[in-house]
């Protein structure tokens, strides 16, 4: 299976999941995974992956936008992109959604 901790660290940024502890400078991406996983012959070998990624910055950064978005086209993962302003934070925040499928 994909560490997505590790494939998103390829982006340079600062990566965790669910959350930091003590958030580091602006740009840093968080991310959530829920996995439906099945199978056959009493064996668990599908894993179904709902991933969002989540990128908080200072700006609108293309430049940190364009690195997450290599990532998935590179592997050809369709995604949705939305971006918010989060006034009480003073940032925005960027989120990818996608899923994909991996055997096992």
């Amino acid at each position: 299976m994909v560490d997505i901790e590790t494939w998103l660290k390829r982006t340079g940024l600062k990566v965790s999941e669910e959350r930091f502890l003590k958030p580091p400078p602006l740009p840093y991406i968080i991310f959530t995974e829920n996995n439906d996983v099945s199978g056959a012959d009493d064996k668990n070998c599908i894993a179904n992956r709902d991933i969002s990624v989540e990128l908080y910055s200072l700006k609108v950064d293309r430049i940190s936008e364009d690195l997450i978005e290599n990532l998935l086209n590179e592997k050809a993962i369709r995604f949705k992109r939305d971006r918010i302003w989060i006034d009480t934070e003073g940032m925005f925040e960027t989120i990818y959604d996608f899923n994909f499928t991996e055997k096992y």
